[in-house]
């Protein structure tokens, strides 16, 4: 297995790897994340937002080229303001794609996927009011290249994304960018970026935003199939929304 391969599929906000899993080969991704932002800077009475969420990713390899998967997010948040403390829990969100690889060599891989996914009205790592409900219907195009094997591995992926949403929040390309290095076969160092651009198609009430995030993030190996990630996730640029600041640490398994 190559090095995207083996480690793109641990990216934490999309876990997007234009790789597809071997055959009858099972990835299991365990997170938890502590989200936080300072509503005040909008409005001094809407006070300090945060959130603490369970993660679980899967991909499961249904042929050589087909990748089938999803992911479940169950989420407490708080909200502490001038009228006092407030916490909700729920799933923040349930998802689940099919991805098909449609050319793969030892330098690169591309591959095209569809996900369906249903937000609730909180949601991960987010603001209350990025929960449009409804659901979320999504077609996306994966690139992936490893761009130097010796003295050290590196490697990029890029994903982007049209994402439907079936109800009053506006629809939205979604975008991501992955850099890896890994000096040896135990560490990995990795910088993403990730963004929502609104198509401002919104109804009545609906939401409407744009996020840039990037996220710094170490992987380190302790065997072919098991390994722990840790990182931060940090808005960059928002509009219609508090930026934020989000630390995650992660477990990944392959059966």
């Amino acid at each position: 297995m190559s090095a995207l391969a083996a480690i793109a599929a641990l990216m934490n906000a999309a876990h997007a790897s234009p790789w597809a899993r071997f055959e009858g080969e099972l990835l299991v991704i365990s997170s938890t994340k502590y989200f936080q932002t300072d509503l005040s800077t909008d409005d001094p009475a809407s006070g300090a937002f945060e959130s603490l969420d369970s993660d679980t990713h899967l991909e499961f390899g249904l042929t050589e080229d087909i990748t089938i998967g999803g992911k479940v997010i169950y989420g407490t948040s708080w909200l502490t303001n001038s009228a006092g403390s407030f916490s909700d829990s729920g799933f923040s969100e349930v998802e689940g794609f099919v991805q098909y690889q449609f050319t793969r060599d030892i330098r690169q891989a591309a591959s095209v996927k569809l996900t369906a996914g249903k937000p609730a009205i909180f949601q991960s790592g987010a603001r209350p009011t990025l929960g449009g409900g409804g659901a979320d219907i999504e077609l996306g195009a994966l690139y992936g290249r490893n761009i130097l094997f010796e003295p050290v591995k590196i490697f990029a992926a890029g994903e982007i994304g049209l994402r439907k949403r079936i109800g009053d929040a506006a629809d939205v390309v979604r975008s991501q960018g992955t850099f890896g290095v890994e000096p040896d076969k135990h560490w990995v160092f990795l910088f993403e970026t990730f963004s929502v651009t609104s198509l401002k198609n919104e109804n009545d009430g609906g939401d409407d935003y744009d996020i840039v995030k990037i996220q710094p993030s170490v992987i380190y190996r302790f065997n072919r199939r098991w390994a722990i990630q840790a990182g931060m996730t940090e808005d960059i640029e928002t509009r219609n929304v508090s930026p934020g600041r989000t630390y995650f640490l992660g477990l990944w398994s392959a059966f």
